[in-house]
């Protein structure tokens, strides 16, 4: 087949040590394996991205969030410092407690205290959905931290065995026969690595954020029921 057709340098030109040179003429599915791993690290990089600036935006915005609720003394004051912190997964889970607590109080001017597991059970609904979306694409991260060494490792053999392939034709095994379509296969398991290695390290690094932007959220859960409870302690509103 003509695609699968070699372009060695072994039989039809000079070797090019180049790095640009090599990869222009490589084997095709050697070209294929590498616009593979190239779009893989779009992918990649984009998610990286994005990750970073939300994620530290959330961790920031909650902790604003958290030190607000501590110094509150009503619901206004605690809705002008979410406000004032600017949308974020905490955020989120304050105004779907907020909203449960209106739904309670549209039915009765106070709230019961057996009405409280209604709105305990909002926020750990809220929690669980924001902990997905924040995790939202490392999934793919991964895949792509797992199957880029391999990717570029099946380029690696097949670029070694069209080498084979040629020192069989031309009939000679010296090092400049071998040596041009071996760097070139080599290019491959590089190019599997580069997208790989960051893919890792920044889903290792974006897990323990998610980790901790989830502890966050669970003590929000904590911290405000327990400022609900001293509230209706105390006769506030």
């Amino acid at each position: 087949m003509p695609f699968l057709t070699s372009t060695a340098y072994a039989a039809t030109s000079q070797f090019r040590g180049d790095i640009g040179a090599m990869i222009v003429d490589s084997d095709p599915i050697v070209k294929l394996v590498l616009l593979v791993l190239f779009l893989f690290s779009i992918f990649s990089w984009a998610i990286i991205i994005q990750k970073w600036f939300s994620l530290s935006r959330a961790r920031k915005r909650a902790q604003l969030i958290l030190d607000s609720l501590a110094q509150s003394g009503s619901m206004v004051d605690l809705l002008d410092n979410v406000d004032k912190a600017g949308d974020c997964p905490m955020a989120h889970l304050f105004h779907g407690a907020q909203d449960e607590l209106n739904r309670i109080m549209a039915k009765s001017q106070t709230i019961p205290v057996s009405m409280l597991a209604n709105v305990e059970n909002r926020i750990a609904s809220v929690n669980a959905q924001q902990t997905m979306d924040l995790s939202h694409g490392l999934g793919f991260l991964a895949s792509i931290s797992n199957a880029s060494p391999f990717i570029g490792l099946f380029g690696t053999v097949w670029g070694i065995m069209d080498s084979f392939r040629e020192i069989g034709i031309v009939g000679s095994a010296n090092l400049a026969t071998v040596a041009p379509g071996i760097s070139e296969a080599l290019i491959a398991t590089a190019g599997g690595l580069f997208v790989a290695i960051p893919a890792v390290l920044f889903y290792n690094y974006f897990t323990g954020v998610i980790n901790h932007a989830s502890a966050q959220m669970d003590t929000f859960q904590i911290d405000f029921m327990n400022w609900i409870r001293r509230g209706l302690l105390h006769g506030d509103k």
